[in-house]
């Protein structure tokens, strides 16, 4: 087996296809088919792909390796930079963001990268908090922002750097933001409002619904929409309740009308962070000055 190989096999399983794998790695589409024949044929009888089904998809046995592929060209990778300056790193840089997150990130922060480190390339991504852990366990990531709570596990190889402190509000364009005699709201007494909300896959959501279980409290969505703004939008038209960033809310063109509710048996604290490998590598300046740019721009946000 040869790198070659193995490079062939994880771009035709990122892509999910030989066409795709071709142009990544720039090669014709018969020479990647005969890397993974050959990466097929070292593995013995390990079959890697179901070949049954149209595309072909990894079985069970190939997701494992690849996942072992991912670390072994990770170490290359990091192997190969030992030759250059630890200060001018370059190749692709992998980075996930949490979705509601995209606009803190894709704007200065990335731009400081750009022009201290001209050699790397940035590929970035979206996926829920959770799913970029998965990501980044499996090799697909250098680094990822997401938006932690406590129901968030870092697993044992990763770290998690603090970026700023979060709090989830519950906002309304009816109600107060107490009730008349100043007491915060129950949930139970939220009971019949129609909620709009992220789809499935949000921790925030996922915390509101274990919320809503514990009072015996139904969970009605009005509807379900990627972005809080549109969310927000929706609320302030048709009425109903909204989960959301505080910090997100407080820059929102339509926060004006809308209330956030004192609720005293909801509270989702949460942690914007930067989850990375705890082990060293090549893409460490860069990603250090990647935190120093988004604590920075919290920061400047808490204060505007």
């Amino acid at each position: 087996m040869n790198l070659q190989d193995i490079q062939a096999f994880v771009a035709v399983a990122e892509t999910g296809s030989v066409n795709r794998a071709a142009l990544r790695l720039n090669l014709t589409q018969p020479a990647v088919t005969r890397r993974i024949q050959s990466f097929e044929a070292a593995l013995g009888d390990g079959l890697v792909f179901d070949r049954t089904v149209k595309p072909a998809i990894l079985t069970a046995a190939g997701r494992h390796v690849l996942e072992h592929c991912r670390r072994v060209l990770s170490a290359v990778a990091e192997l190969e930079s030992c030759a250059l300056s630890a200060a001018d790193p370059s190749g692709e840089l992998r980075i996930g963001v949490a979705h509601g997150l995209g606009e803190m990130v894709l704007t200065t922060p990335l731009d400081a990268i750009r022009r201290k480190f001209p050699r790397i390339r940035l590929q970035v991504s979206s996926n829920w908090s959770a799913g970029l852990i998965g990501d980044l366990r499996g090799g697909s990531l250098d680094c990822a922002i997401g938006l932690l709570t406590e129901a968030h596990n870092i697993p044992v190889g990763l770290a998690a750097s603090p970026l700023g402190a979060e709090q989830v509000v519950i906002v309304s364009a009816s109600r107060t933001p107490t009730r008349r005699d100043g007491t915060p709201w129950r949930l139970r007494e939220l009971a019949g409002e129609s909620w709009y909300l992220n789809p499935p896959g949000c921790g925030c959501r996922a915390a509101l619904g274990r919320a809503l279980d514990r009072q015996q409290v139904p969970l009605t969505i009005a509807a379900e929409i990627f972005g809080e703004d549109l969310q927000l939008s929706l609320i302030a038209h048709a009425g109903g309740l909204g989960l959301v960033p505080a910090r997100l809310f407080a820059h929102s063109p339509h926060r004006h009308g809308l209330q956030i509710l004192e609720v005293a048996d909801f509270v989702v604290p949460a942690t914007v962070s930067l989850i990375r490998s705890a082990l060293p590598g090549r893409f460490d300046p860069a990603i250090t000055l990647l935190v120093d740019e988004l604590r920075a721009k919290l920061s400047l946000s808490d204060k505007t």
